[in-house]
Order: C-alpha cells, then structure tokens, then sequence
C-alpha cells in the first residue's frame, strides 16, 4: 500500500484515510445486499453473474478491511487524534469482529444450495451489523464532508492515495 510508505501522517491525512475506507467499506457491503436480493429464491448456480457480483462484493469488503486494518497497524502506535480518538484504540477490535460476522456469513453463503428468504435475511443482518461496527468512522467521515472545499490538501490527497490503494487490489 502506497499509503503506509509516508513515515507518518497527520491527523488530517488520517482522516482522509478513514473517509476514504468508511465509503469504500460502506460501497462494498451496500453492493453485496443488492445482490443477495437478486439471488432470492434461486438455487445455487442459476444466477451466475449475480453470484459473482456478490462474491466480488463480499470478498471486497474483506479486502477494505485488510488495508484499514494495514493503515491502522501502520500509523495507529504513532498518532494521537483530537477528535474520535477510539477509531484507533479500538480498530483492531472492531477490525476482527467484521471479519468474523462476515466469514460466518460467507460460509453460510457457501455451503447453502439454494438462496432462501432466511439464508438471506442473515446474510444481510450480518452485512448490516459489519457497517455498524464502523459507525464512528462514518460520522467521522460525514463531518468532514460536510467541510466540502474548505478540506485541507493533505484530507484529499491521502483520501485519494487510500482509494487508489484499494482500486489496486
């Protein structure tokens, strides 16, 4: 990852990563429950371009964790936020509780052979619960949206770098 290059960050580019991995991980998990609507009622292997659209989303979200998880191991030890300061001291936890509630979704997925209403509803309850484990991070990140053009450069250049980071998976 690009990002984990710089010697550190500041506060401000730190938040420009946590912007960026809030949407990103939101994207992801928003994208994998339209696509487990599109499989209801189907048997396993019906729907195939739905199947890959879910699987790319499912295995996205893993992804975006894993960097968030890597930008956090990274720069977490070296930095102190005024605002929120839990992101960090609490990212690793809440990092390891979305990985778990989505690996037990995604062996349900697997070993199901056909996509019932219940297989579903717990698949998505367990994308909706990996979003709320990073809800501080979303309120972080819609504050500082709501700056728009009084962002600082260093906000969206890093915003920019972890989203290229992610793009490059």
């Amino acid at each position: 990852m690009r990002i984990t290059r710089y010697p550190s960050l500041t506060e401000q580019q730190f938040f420009g990563c946590i912007s960026a991995f809030a949407d990103s991980l939101t994207g992801e998990l928003h994208a994998a429950a339209i696509a487990l609507r599109r499989l209801d009622g189907r048997g396993k292997g019906s729907a195939f371009a739905h199947e890959m659209e879910l699987d790319q989303h499912r295995y996205g979200a893993l992804i975006v964790l894993d960097r968030w998880s890597t930008v956090t191991r990274a720069f977490g030890p070296h930095l102190h936020l005024s605002k929120w300061p839990e992101i960090l001291t609490e990212a690793g936890t809440r990092i390891a509780a979305a990985e778990a509630v989505l690996a037990r979704a995604n062996q349900l997925l697997d070993v199901c052979d056909h996509y019932d209403s219940e297989t579903l509803e717990a698949a998505k309850f367990a994308l909706q619960s990996v979003g709320g484990f990073f809800h501080q991070e979303s309120q972080a990140a819609d504050q500082m949206a709501k700056l728009g053009p009084m962002l600082s450069d260093d906000y969206k250049e890093s915003r920019q770098i972890f989203l290229e980071d992610l793009a490059a998976r």
